[in-house]
């Protein structure tokens, strides 16, 4: 396993392109640069505006190697239909914040586990993404430690109704893991992770906080797994996520 020093930072920058207020009833357009390459434009409701912005600060709070900047200027206009049921579709997912895991070799304690995600298909349709983070950091002083460094290959949304808070949304994300440090995460070094995100609205809105699922392996194009309804799921305790379709 290749030992590698790495310095965390996740600095929180939020500029806002006009002094207006956004309308309830109109789209703001956006766009997401980040650290690693990451440039996302696109047209967002109030809800998801939001989101993205608080995903942003997460990653400030909760630090797990990536950086991202938020731009920002409202428009009118009208939101498009959702996917038919069962359908994965194109998009992107954004966020951050801290997970609880249980210790692997002590059922009475637990561990901490920041992430920070960025990642958006190159069309409409589910499948190759074009660049991306998601990492894994876990803070010292704990039962286990280490850092995870992946960049996603291929995702996919499906939204079956509503949106959030209203509704829930689903993505699906494989992942390839470029570098690891501690021997919690070695030994997916050099190999593909899967992970399954579950957004339920933002914090103040939700009836139940996002969740994610994660294991090794998987394939593109992605299925509906893991689950982040499955009994390996955990809640994001702090921070959270956005999803938002092409």
């Amino acid at each position: 396993m290749r030992r590698i020093v790495l310095t965390f930072a996740a600095v929180v920058l939020l500029t806002f392109a006009t002094a207006l207020p956004v309308a309830s009833f109109g789209l703001t357009q956006v766009r997401l640069t980040c650290d690693d390459g990451t440039d996302i434009a696109a047209e967002v409701d109030a809800d998801t505006l939001e989101g993205l912005v608080q995903a942003v600060e997460a990653m400030g709070l909760y630090p797990a190697g990536l950086t991202c900047t938020l731009t920002q200027s409202p428009l009118l206009g009208a939101l498009g239909g959702v996917a038919s049921a069962g359908e994965l579709r194109g998009g992107f997912l954004v966020g951050g914040g801290r997970l609880l895991y249980p210790c692997p070799d002590n059922t009475g304690l637990e561990y901490w586990v920041n992430f920070a995600v960025s990642a958006h298909t190159e069309t409409a349709a589910a499948g190759d993404t074009k660049g991306g983070t998601l990492n894994f950091t876990i803070p010292s002083g704990q039962c286990v430690s280490g850092h995870l460094t992946s960049k996603p290959v291929c995702l996919g949304i499906y939204a079956p109704g509503s949106p959030p808070p209203q509704g829930a949304w689903y993505a699906y994300l494989r992942s390839f893991v470029t570098q690891t440090t501690g021997s919690h995460f070695a030994p997916y070094d050099g190999g593909l992770i899967s992970t399954g995100w579950k957004d339920t609205g933002n914090p103040g809105k939700q009836t139940e906080p996002d969740r994610v699922s994660a294991s090794g392996g998987g394939r593109c194009p992605t299925d509906h797994s893991p689950d982040p309804d499955g009994s390996s799921s955990v809640p994001i305790l702090n921070g959270g996520i956005t999803i938002h379709l092409n």
